[in-house]
């Protein structure tokens, strides 16, 4: 049997399971690829500026902090 289309994705993710990716800033772009990184499983915390954007990530269900202690707990860093 042909593995599904989302197995075939979360092989390419793999090496991220069970690490913490941060994303810095939390805009249109970051959104979606937040929400994707969620959907394969794999834990997203948001770094933002006070008061960009902070409760937006927050309504999303995502776990928000300032830069510094975003970038502290994460074992991957993408800036936006």
């Amino acid at each position: 049997m042909q593995p599904s289309r989302r197995e075939k994705t979360m092989g390419d993710f793999a090496e991220l399971k069970g690490k913490t990716v941060a994303l810095l800033g939390y805009d249109n772009i970051a959104i979606e690829q937040a929400k994707k990184l969620r959907e394969l499983g794999i834990k997203v915390i948001i770094g933002v500026r006070e008061g960009w954007n902070e409760e937006a990530a927050k309504q999303d269900g995502f776990q928000v902090f300032n830069l510094h202690e975003a970038v502290a707990q994460a074992d991957i860093i993408q800036v936006w």
